[in-house]
């Protein structure tokens, strides 16, 4: 590949040098001829596990929320900085991890990284206080985020053509079941043990990935590849982006719609468990329910762009969640927050993000094609930002009420209205 940033779908960014290349860094036919064939089922497992680290250790620790809370002798705001910690964590992690391997080679930061998100997993298993589960989150945000970058540069190093194509499938399909099943993992733990297992878990996963990658991963950036300027061209290029109005606008389209998002994940426990009393294997049922909506609507809205432009389906995505961020405020305001408004408006609020998400993202991405790869980059941060910045604003209305997250809401989708007003089909808005 050359220049840019090579992505899948949803996930994080794989930061590589956008500007030109002399004809010595790109690989020579012997080198992609050794790097081929290699790509064996375990190497394929070992790169999905790190692929899917990340929202296993976001969405595995959820339902522990409460059970943390009391056992630390903390806040429902302070639980939520938890991830906050994680994805800052996970967004320097991005940053830091793809020119960094552009310069040294993808296998020992890779390592470095399962390293860190091993130390940070086992740190959060035996943190005594909230303040060190705070900064042993933020750890293994940085060790997860490293991870999710390079499986990612390893897979597309080594592999091109029909392969390429294959394993990136598999791998996306992953990403999307990880979700899913974490949270009903981590319900099925909390049945059997306490909140610290749910780290173990994750800490054995990292071992198990660090073993892998020892054994299993080789090299796949050679020396003639490698080269220092990547992060100085991403920034060149961030600034080119930020001058150009319906990149930015899509930009915010994503960001706020995910600002909403991560007001469901980061309040939906304590609604469902502490204020609806709900078990947390109900949440998690109920969480993996919202999931599937949502991977639900990104196939459907696959299968539609054909015929439909992308703007409408985010139309129609904003519509319905502003309809059900609205009609939760109004519950938790006047009618005592009944479930019967709370559970299907969360499956609402969350099942057409997936009619939001990619085609925001593919209609940004229209706007920074001599570039691809740094516009992606800086779409992953943007939701990765706004999904920290949530967590802590809905915590302050602590475990008792639900209007918090409700206004978190409704403010993070009217943000995109906005933003998506500013982006009226112009010349620039190519499909």
């Amino acid at each position: 590949m050359r220049g840019g940033v090579t992505t899948i779908t949803g996930a994080i960014p794989v930061l590589e040098d956008d500007g030109d290349r002399s004809e010595a860094h790109l690989p020579s036919r012997e080198e992609l001829a050794a790097s081929r064939g290699r790509v064996t089922a375990l190497v394929i497992a070992v790169l999905t596990t790190l692929s899917a680290i990340g929202p296993l250790a976001t969405d595995m620790y959820i339902p522990a929320f409460p059970e943390v809370t009391s056992d630390l002798g903390t806040t429902a705001a302070r639980m939520q900085l938890t991830l906050t910690a994680f994805f800052v964590g996970s967004a320097i992690g991005q940053v830091v991890a793809g020119p960094f391997s552009d310069r040294v080679g993808r296998r020992v930061p890779l390592i470095v990284g399962i390293v860190l998100c091993l130390v940070g997993s086992i740190g959060c298993m035996l943190a005594p206080t909230a303040d060190m589960l705070l900064i042993m989150r933020t750890l293994q945000g940085i060790g997860g985020g490293f991870g999710m970058v390079l499986g990612r540069a390893v897979l597309i190093d080594m592999t091109d053509g029909p392969e390429l194509f294959r394993t990136m499938n598999l791998m996306q399909g992953i990403g999307g079941i990880a979700p899913i099943v974490a949270p009903l993992l981590g319900g099925l733990i909390l049945l059997v043990g306490q909140w610290r297992e749910v780290f173990a878990v994750i800490a054995v996963m990292s071992l198990i990935s660090l073993i892998g990658a020892l054994v299993l991963i080789p090299e796949s950036l050679p020396p003639s590849r490698r080269h220092s300027g990547g992060f100085r061209t991403f920034l060149r290029n961030c600034r080119t982006l930020l001058g150009r109005p319906v990149f930015v606008a899509y930009l915010l389209v994503n960001a706020f719609s995910a600002f909403a998002l991560m007001a469901y994940v980061s309040a939906s426990s304590f609604v469902v468990q502490s204020m609806l009393g709900f078990s947390a294997t109900t949440y998690s049922v109920l969480f993996a329910i919202n999931s599937l909506g949502m991977m639900a609507a990104s196939l459907i809205s696959a299968r539609l762009t054909g015929s439909v432009h992308p703007r409408s389906l985010i139309r129609v995505g904003l519509v319905i969640v502003s309809l059900a961020s609205l009609a939760l405020l109004i519950g938790t305001l006047f009618l005592g927050t009944p479930a019967w408004i709370v559970i299907p408006a969360f499956f609402l609020i969350v099942a057409p993000q997936g009619l939001i998400f990619g085609n925001g993202g593919g209609l940004a991405s229209a706007q920074a094609k001599e570039f691809a790869g740094t516009g992606s980059a800086m779409l992953g941060l943007g939701f990765s930002f706004a999904a920290s910045f949530a967590a802590p604003l809905v915590g302050l209305g602590g475990t008792g009420t639900a209007v918090p997250m409700a206004i978190v809401m409704v403010a993070g989708i009217a943000i995109s209205w906005l933003a998506f007003l500013m982006a009226r089909h112009t010349p620039a808005d190519v499909y």
